[in-house]
């Protein structure tokens, strides 16, 4: 069995980016506040201070107590949602993508999908990453790859590292996009060293390195340099598709 196929038997290569993923329990905050900072944030907020709306929207998403254990700021996705409307309309970037969301999902608000994106769409042109990415993400959802290109490039020159992993996705298997193996690897090598990415994002990139090597696209062929790669990946064994992957390796050189 060649690398190439080993690759095909846990990548689809037409929706490469859709790995296998470890299930986690969604982590819950559980703040604890002074009274007095309470206080001295609703001051701000009724000031105007669109930041210190979405901050009190956060405290109100969840609850708050005090240093003692007591309830100083009563759950109420109601009035988050309104906080951050409110931040949004300010021109806060982040408070612009979390109200995207809550009118995606209709929490706290009436459902909205169509004023969702045009939320989403003013946090990317404000030069929020993550919109940019999640805008991405929704154009190849609906099947438009050259769009969702677009959008990927754009958030990575936005600053999100994490859309560096998309890219190179679409380069790598020429998805909406000229296949380039080079700029894919180059995409993948910047996701390994970039200060703005999630440890999973990380993962990824040393994953679809492990597979430029097997496949010797954009890089030297090498499964010793694959190899090592894929335990990077690996590392704290919760990367199903490099643990597989390693598994295909050890079955057909042992």
């Amino acid at each position: 069995m060649t690398d190439n196929n080993l690759v095909n038997r846990v990548i689809n290569p037409s929706s490469p980016w859709k790995l296998p993923r470890v299930k986690y329990r969604v982590w819950q905050p559980n703040y604890a506040r002074s009274a007095q900072f309470i206080k001295a944030l609703i001051a701000r907020a009724e000031e105007g201070d669109a930041e210190a709306e979405y901050e009190l929207a956060c405290y109100f998403t969840h609850g708050c107590s005090d240093l003692s254990g007591k309830t100083i700021v009563k759950r109420s996705v109601r009035f988050a949602a309104e906080l951050t409307r409110r931040a949004a309309l300010r021109g806060l970037p982040s408070a612009q993508l979390a109200l995207s969301t809550l009118l995606e999902y209709g929490r706290g608000i009436e459902r909205d999908p169509a004023q969702a994106l045009l939320w989403l769409k003013k946090a990317a042109r404000a030069g929020n990453g993550s919109a940019a990415n999640n805008i991405a993400i929704l154009f190849r959802e609906d099947g438009n790859a050259r769009q969702a290109v677009k959008w990927f490039r754009l958030a990575v020159d936005s600053g999100d590292d994490d859309a560096l992993i998309q890219l190179g996705a679409h380069l790598y298997w020429g998805i909406g996009v000229r296949a380039d193996q080079k700029a894919a690897v180059d995409c993948f090598k910047k996701a390994t060293k970039a200060r703005h990415i999630t440890e999973a994002g990380r993962d990824d990139a040393f994953f679809y390195l492990a597979v430029a090597h097997l496949e010797g696209k954009g890089m030297r062929q090498s499964s010793a340099s694959a190899l090592k790669m894929l335990e990077r990946a690996n590392r704290d064994n919760d990367h199903p598709a490099a643990a597989r992957l390693l598994k295909l390796l050890s079955k057909i050189r042992t």
